[in-house]
């Protein structure tokens, strides 16, 4: 296997796998969601900014992007190419797409990502205890990555 990560726009032959990675992730991590189905990932990233992480050509992961808010929607990798780099890959693309910092949502009890987030330099910015489940905002700190933002 090639390390080499390539990312690129979604094409529409690539949701059957994207749609099994979402359904995967959801499945095995995100027991608050009832009954997920394959469905939910054409729904849940509907007029979205989709981008893929490929290696080998193969599609190990997605990004979804709502361009109006510079939000980042969905971020899942497939489980077997974790910690290799794709979704610091996929957020770096981002950056440079982005017109301003980008910001997320992330379960407080998801402390795994909480860290990964922390080292791509995302600061809190709001939190949500009484949503289901509680959450928090994190907004990009890195606009030095951002094309589109005047450095000063």
């Amino acid at each position: 296997m090639s390390d080499l990560i390539r990312i690129r726009p979604a094409a529409i032959g690539d949701y059957t796998v994207l749609e099994n990675i979402y359904l995967l992730d959801r499945q095995q991590e995100f027991p608050w969601v009832a009954n997920p189905q394959l469905a939910d990932f054409e729904r849940d990233s509907h007029h979205e900014m989709i981008i893929v992480a490929t290696i080998d050509e193969r599609v190990v992961g997605f990004l979804s992007f709502y361009r109006l808010a510079n939000f980042i929607h969905l971020l899942f990798i497939d489980p077997n190419y974790r910690h290799q780099g794709v979704a610091s890959q996929l957020i770096d693309y981002m950056r440079t797409q982005a017109t301003g910092p980008m910001q997320l949502k992330v379960v407080i009890a998801n402390q795994p990502a909480r860290d990964f987030y922390a080292r791509l330099q995302f600061r809190e910015v709001k939190r949500d205890n009484l949503a289901t489940p509680p959450n928090i905002t994190l907004e990009d700190t890195r606009l030095d990555r951002y094309p589109f933002i005047p450095h000063n």
